[in-house]
């Protein structure tokens, strides 16, 4: 699909001409129709004009999900407002400190929100569909898409979160890439569009390109609601047929869990995609053989988007790995100083469009390339496989290695349902390793030590393993990294008295 789209609201309107019947977006019993989502997205621009919401002003949304946060956030793009999207929690407000780093001055937050400190909350409540339905016209922005933007907050799991600009031309040669890395596949087809079961926040760049990608192609968006428990989740995906599940990776291994013996879990999915984490080969495997065959794992960042999508076809002959890239995009590993590697070597991930376009977050390193943080092997068929990020490299008496390979031959352990792994510093000889473990049942610590002894070389033994109930995670469902280690450095301080 070529059209000269150039702001993100663009191809609502643009169905709602073509099929103004197919439903855009449900929540619960309620749905719109493309003839009813685009009017009410113009009006929304209308409204929030007379506000006096500016193009250009970033405006923060904290919002759960629901047919009013997407009216609100559509309203503010087809208006060429930044949109920031801010993970909703009932009981925290939106970081001060995020809100005025990017000079924000509205903030849309539920009736019953917390809090606002340093800008203007301005509350969704229940007249205010009613009050964009009394808007009049249309307030769509002239900008050609080069200078409107979405920011898309990193997860945080290894630091500070940081914020990255994308703008509507670059979020539709996102869609286009997206257009060839599930080819031969129905994932996006716009001549029968799947319906996308939506079952996280827009604040996350992996749930908002994939709905705005829904768009792109006439297709359906179902807001799942919020469950407390994840295996509600889990039972509410399979009722649906013919759909396309959205996931975070971490999520792969509960689905696994609960797969029937015998059967597949999702026998009716058209696609369940995976991504925004690291998710192993033997998970991979299982995750086509227990719960779908018809299972995609998703490979980008919040600065870049897509990267790579490893296809059911490619799975099992390339688990290892996380997919290769577009043909539009060149992809090279190389050395700290920048210079290229050979095929197979570890080293730096970067990336830019073989056309010269300015590739999305590359303005960051001056050279052209964007980086996105993960060191990998890169092999003569273009598939990209994963090493770990500079973050979770371990130093140990001379040897380096990361985190993620002790993690997941752990991980493999039947009485095991979580792990993470972490290097603390020492005076001397490196990194002490620590695994920090969620045992299924009682934690057999004898039965663990040999397990790793048995299928680890010696320098990566861990030291110590501590037992939790849980795992920090970030909002995103990450691993919070930063939180595991202060977590484990403090145990330790506590155990030895330091």
């Amino acid at each position: 699909m070529d059209l000269n789209w150039q702001n993100l609201t663009d191809p609502i309107f643009h169905w709602a001409s073509q099929r103004p019947d197919s439903i855009a977006l449900r929540h619960g019993p309620e749905a719109l129709t493309y003839g009813q989502l685009a009017p009410l997205v113009g009006k929304a621009a209308a409204y929030l004009d007379g506000m006096g919401i500016r193009q250009g002003e970033c405006v923060t949304v904290n919002l759960a999900g629901s047919i009013d946060h997407f009216l609100l956030t559509l309203g503010l793009l087809r208006l060429g407002a930044t949109t920031l999207e801010s993970p909703y929690d009932v009981q925290r407000a939106p970081d001060p400190g995020l809100l005025a780093q990017f000079g924000v001055r509205h903030v849309f937050v539920e009736p019953m929100g917390a809090p606002i400190e340093g800008a203007k909350a301005a509350k969704v409540d229940a007249g205010w569909r009613r009050r964009v339905v009394a808007a009049q016209g249309d307030k769509r922005s002239s900008d050609n898409g080069a200078g409107i933007f979405n920011m898309s907050i990193s997860s945080g799991s290894t630091g500070r979160p940081t914020g990255t600009r994308t703008s509507h031309l670059d979020y539709f040669r996102r869609m286009r890439m997206g257009d060839e890395l599930f080819a031969g596949s129905e994932v996006l087809s716009s001549a029968r569009p799947a319906n996308m079961l939506l079952t996280g926040g827009l604040a996350f760049s992996l749930y908002f390109l994939r709905a705005m990608n829904q768009f792109f192609i006439g297709g359906a968006v179902t807001i799942l609601p919020e469950f407390q428990q994840t295996t509600d989740l889990v039972r509410a995906i399979g009722q649906w047929d013919d759909a396309v599940a959205v996931v975070p990776s971490a999520l792969c291994r509960v689905l696994i869990s609960c797969a029937p013996e015998g059967s597949v879990l999702y026998p009716r999915l058209r696609a369940l995609l995976a991504g925004g984490g690291f998710v192993y080969p033997d998970e991979k495997l299982a995750m086509l053989a227990r719960v779908t065959p018809n299972f995609y794992e998703l490979y980008g960042s919040s600065g870049s988007g897509p990267i790579a999508v490893l296809k059911p076809s490619e799975m099992r002959e390339h688990a290892a790995s996380v997919g290769k890239p577009p043909a539009a995009v060149e992809a090279q590993v190389v050395d700290d100083a920048g210079r290229p590697l050979p095929l197979g070597q570890l080293g730096r991930l970067r990336l830019r469009y073989r056309s010269g376009e300015p590739f999305p977050g590359a303005a960051q390193s001056g050279d052209g390339w964007y980086y996105p943080a993960d060191n990998v092997h890169l092999d003569a068929a273009g598939y990209i496989r994963i090493g770990g990020r500079s973050a979770d490299m371990v130093r140990r008496k001379g040897v380096e290695f990361f985190a993620t390979e002790i993690e997941a031959v752990i991980a493999q352990h039947p009485n095991i349902a979580e792990v993470a792994v972490v290097g603390v510093p020492r005076p001397v000889g490196g990194d002490e390793v620590v695994a920090l473990v969620v045992p299924r049942g009682p934690g057999e610590h004898a039965a663990l030590a040999q397990y790793c002894q048995s299928r680890l070389p010696q320098d990566r033994w861990p030291d110590r393993v501590f037992y939790t109930a849980s795992l920090p995670k970030t909002a995103s469902s990450k691993l919070d990294r930063s939180a595991i280690k202060a977590l484990v450095m403090t145990e330790i301080s506590r155990r030895v008295g330091t």
